[in-house]
């Protein structure tokens, strides 16, 4: 193993406060981290720090995790030891070096954990991964599984990969838990490449996928791909031709999958591309729209405010100030 990752490994071995207070039978789960009266599902703004993306967490060990979802994607990263879950209905065994990838609306249980259980569980805002579809093609199980998180209204898919004694990959890791443990200068737009960079060295291996994939959830993969590969002139009469499919049976499967119909998804999609590239140039709004295929940019501008409830200009000046994604 790599050898920050080691020292890591030993320095989190040692019980925190939480941990300390459930030897002790003083603590238990903390209930606060819920957002639904049934105590179901664990809110991002609960467990991650006001304005931030991604948030790490060393996972509370000694305790029992009933059934429950999130409204983010988790990472689940086996350091040392093991973690043994039931997700969707399945038991699964995490061993050392297994990152467990879980969508929103993935159902999983976590058993009681020992000392020698180091799982560092990476908290992420399902619009941070916006940018990964340029680094990944739509067949793989990656842009399925991202494809379900960011546009899908909830999804049971996860996904595990094996990367013990996995050099490159420990490497980006530890870089990864680095930059969130040290909190230096510019960390969000250095993880936001490190896990860029995580992705593509995932991507050539083949994980184990726990999911009630269809074919239909395949069939808006290839949809989204073509958007990004054509924001400009993607149309639904096109994807349709090239999928093979007729109009109208493309656009309930569309709406089916995304809960969006394709004008509403073709619109999210160019956004959130806009969103991007308007933190990382200078290029004038009215350019930018157009570039991402808002031709009409009296309307792009009148949609845009009714989405994020501020003007282009403003959203400009607020990622400019606050460095945020």
């Amino acid at each position: 193993m790599n050898k920050g990752l080691n020292r890591i490994a030993e320095y989190m071995k040692d019980n925190n406060a939480e941990e300390r207070g459930i030897l002790d039978h003083q603590n238990s789960i903390d209930m606060s981290i819920f957002k639904d009266v049934g105590r179901t599902t664990i809110s991002f703004d609960k467990v991650a720090a006001k304005g931030k993306m991604i948030s790490i967490r060393k996972h509370t060990r000694y305790i029992h995790y009933p059934a429950h979802t999130h409204d983010y994607v988790e990472l689940c990263y086996v350091l040392e030891g093991k973690s043994e879950q039931h997700i969707e209905g399945q038991k699964i065994r995490l061993n050392k070096g297994n990152i467990l990838f879980m969508g929103p609306g993935a159902v999983h249980e976590i058993l009681p954990s020992a000392k020698d259980d180091i799982v560092i569980n990476f908290i992420v805002h399902k619009k941070f991964f916006n940018y990964i579809f340029e680094f990944i093609d739509d067949s793989s199980s990656l842009s399925t599984f991202f494809i379900d998180a960011i546009f899908k209204n909830s999804t049971s898919k996860a996904l595990i990969y094996d990367t013990l004694d996995n050099q490159p990959v420990e490497s980006l890791l530890d870089d990864i838990i680095e930059q969130l443990t040290n909190k230096e200068r510019f960390m969000e737009a250095k993880i936001k490449f490190l896990l860029g960079l995580l992705v593509i060295e995932l991507i050539q291996d083949t994980p184990q996928i726990i999911d009630k994939k269809s074919h239909e959830s395949k069939v808006l993969a290839q949809v989204i791909g073509h958007i990004e590969k054509d924001l400009q002139q993607a149309n639904l009469n096109n994807i349709a031709e090239q999928l093979n499919m007729k109009n109208y049976n493309l656009s309930k499967l569309i709406k089916k999958e995304s809960g969006k119909t394709f004008n509403a998804l073709l619109r999210d999609i160019r956004f959130n591309k806009f969103c991007e590239l308007i933190k990382v140039t200078n290029v004038s709004i009215n350019e930018l729209a157009i570039e991402v295929g808002f031709s009409n940019t009296s309307d792009f501008y009148r949609k845009f405010r009714t989405k994020f409830g501020i003007s282009p200009r403003e959203y400009r000046n607020m990622s400019d100030s606050a460095r945020m994604f």
